[in-house]
């Protein structure tokens, strides 16, 4: 698989949700890849970053994705250390309920 793919088609969908993990203060740069490839397919949408952590929180991660899609509706984001994933769904579920889709 080439990556970015260039094959996912983002038109059906009116809310975006953009997750990884925090390295060096935001996210992989694999993930600006993505997002240069894919800037224009966000147009008018809500976009919501999420990241996992060890203590860096969202770090610059929702003012990145902000800058990649200036036109899109980038929404306050949600960050969960890493360790807790696994341990703490309750707080993934509330942070989830809580958005109103």
């Amino acid at each position: 698989m080439n990556w970015p793919r260039s094959d996912i088609d983002l038109a059906g969908y009116d809310v975006v949700f953009i997750g990884g993990p925090v390295w060096w203060g935001t996210y992989p740069q694999v993930m600006f890849t993505f997002f240069k490839k894919h800037a224009n397919d966000l147009k008018g949408k809500t976009v919501i970053p999420f990241t996992t952590h060890e203590g860096s929180g969202l770090a610059s991660c929702v003012e990145d994705v902000k800058e990649a899609f200036p036109d899109a509706n980038v929404t306050k984001g949600f960050s969960i250390y890493g360790h807790e994933v696994r341990t703490n769904k309750a707080k993934v579920e509330k942070w989830l309920q809580g958005l109103g889709y």
